[in-house]
């Protein structure tokens, strides 16, 4: 067997590396465009919002402060900074804060809807429990 170094070598029916390497581009940039179109479902939402909210109460339990958060409509506003919701996503206003001993000042519930569907925060009061309905 006589075998032939360089371009000569590769088989015709074959990709080269270039081609493979353009095609793995063109599909990332499709999905790259195709997943930031798509809208954030509610449920995903409330639980990241859920998140956020118990993160600020072990920081106040942790800190032994009062950590204020308001929930404005479009955006949860705590001690380190706001949060922006996604495009679609409105929220019933709601503001309280939790003790340095980590219980919540009030209970109450926040709507949130994106048009589709509509879920609930309940906050309970003394623990501050929070969850999602």
């Amino acid at each position: 067997m006589n075998r032939k170094a360089g371009p000569a070598a590769c088989r015709p029916n074959g990709f080269t590396i270039v081609e493979m390497m353009v095609v793995l581009l063109m599909v990332s940039v499709l999905a790259v465009f195709t997943a930031s179109v798509k809208p954030v479902p509610l449920v995903v939402f409330m639980q990241t919002l859920e998140s956020s909210i118990l993160e600020q109460q072990v920081k106040a339990y942790a800190m032994n402060e009062e950590r204020h958060l308001e929930i404005t409509g479009t955006s949860l506003r705590t001690k380190d900074g706001n949060s922006g919701f996604p495009a679609g996503i409105v929220c019933s206003p709601f503001s309280w804060h939790y003790t340095g001993n980590g219980t919540i000042s009030q209970g109450g519930t926040v709507n949130c809807t994106n048009g589709e569907e509509d879920r609930s925060l309940v906050f309970r009061i003394g623990a501050g429990r929070v969850t999602i309905r």
